[in-house]
């Protein structure tokens, strides 16, 4: 009787939660998928259709003088899902687009796992967290302002972001390569200590962090290669764009000679030609997998899953 009351409450449960919900149904099991929204959380299955959800709204008002019609906006789209959504199918792609920018709750959409996924939001107001799971063909992200969470995807992936964060999460095996990039935020990710690959690590201003549990084995620093006494500048110019001649600059310091007559001759300026940009090769395992993680203002953190 126990056993029949627990299997009657999950129908129940799963009843409510289907009624709670919108949906929109695309037969699909290749492909690419473009999507142009604020924000989804996208997951990876193994089924042959492509599920758009929302959250259906306990309080959503019903407009009695929009009966009969569907919602248009000027950038042509049009509302075919109930969703907010135009979704469209042109050949081998379905393209996904906002009607009024902005949707209410959180689209959740579920791809089939041979479907390649896009996703471009170049929106500095309309922006939500990005979140891909469980999908195992590529991936190619392109935004300014999400934060964007990648959990056990296998790659190949392309993933940049202007302003926002990356994290990401991976499980073996991983198809290379592998590029994740942000210009402002951190790039966070945690690989298997079994994992095998080529780790490309940099920033211009942040700092590279790595668990003491990937055994990344470095490549040669190229700088270290170069005579301690090779010119560090050879040419500067005058704030009128005149040339400027370094003589005997060896260690950082040297005499500056103009090349016009009637300029001054300026001696003992100092000359600062480092850099503050951290680099980092090197293969973990013995190589492997092409990984590439970049912040040029924040920080990388390489981490053991």
């Amino acid at each position: 009787m126990k056993k029949q009351f627990i299997v009657l409450f999950s129908l129940l449960t799963m009843a409510i939660t289907a009624s709670a919900q919108k949906e929109y149904k695309i037969s699909k099991t290749n492909g690419q998928l473009n999507l142009h929204v604020a924000g989804a959380i996208v997951e990876g299955y193994s089924g042959n259709e492509i599920i758009f959800s929302l959250p259906a709204g306990e309080t959503e008002k019903v407009d009695e003088r929009a009966k009969g019609l569907r919602v248009i906006s000027g950038s042509g789209f049009v509302d075919n899902s109930g969703l907010g959504l135009d979704i469209s199918e042109k050949g081998t792609e379905v393209n996904v687009n906002v009607v009024n920018k902005k949707i209410d709750g959180v689209l959740t959409i579920k791809v089939p796992q041979n479907i390649k996924v896009t996703f471009a939001n170049q929106s500095s107001i309309y922006q939500e967290d990005i979140i891909l799971k469980n999908l195992k063909n590529e991936l190619e992200i392109s935004t300014s302002y999400n934060k964007i969470k990648l959990e056990n995807n296998t790659g190949p992936m392309n993933i940049k972001s202007l302003y926002g964060s990356i994290d990401a999460s991976f499980v073996e095996p991983i198809k290379g390569p592998v590029s994740i990039v942000s210009v402002y935020g951190h790039v966070d990710v945690s690989l298997p200590v079994s994992v095998k690959a080529n780790v490309d690590l940099s920033t211009s201003y942040g700092k590279l962090y790595a668990a003491d549990g990937l055994k990344i084995a470095l490549e040669k620093n190229v700088a270290e290669e170069k005579p301690k006494d090779e010119d560090l500048i050879t040419t500067i110019k005058s704030a009128t764009n005149e040339a400027l001649l370094i003589s005997g600059l060896k260690s950082g310091s040297g005499t500056i000679i103009s090349n016009n007559k009637n300029i001054r001759v300026a001696n003992g300026i100092a000359v600062y030609g480092g850099r503050s940009s951290e680099d980092i090769k090197g293969k973990i395992n013995g190589g492997g997998a092409n990984f590439i993680l970049k912040s040029n203002y924040d920080n990388v953190y390489l981490r053991v899953k």
